[in-house]
């Protein structure tokens, strides 16, 4: 299965406006970054774990694909 932790996100700096680098791992574990334009320090916040539902979901959308493939007698593996 694919792991969605090392996946990139892009956000703006609220207070500056610069573009930061994020994977979904510190979005769900509500790290603390540092912008890398005006330096300042960044909570994260994954309000009521919509990183740990939306993983849930692809996961399932995933599982779906692969059984309805499997019903057409193609064999691939994500």
């Amino acid at each position: 299965m694919l792991n969605f932790d090392k996946q990139n996100i892009d956000f703006a700096c609220p207070a500056c406006g610069f573009y930061n680098i994020i994977n979904l791992k510190q979005a769900r574990l509500r790290d603390v970054i540092i912008c890398r334009g005006c330096k300042i320090n960044i909570c994260l916040d994954d309000q009521m774990n919509e990183c740990r539902k939306a993983i849930r979901s692809i996961k399932k959308a995933i599982q779906k694909l692969e059984d309805s493939l499997g019903d057409l007698s193609i064999d691939i593996k994500i």
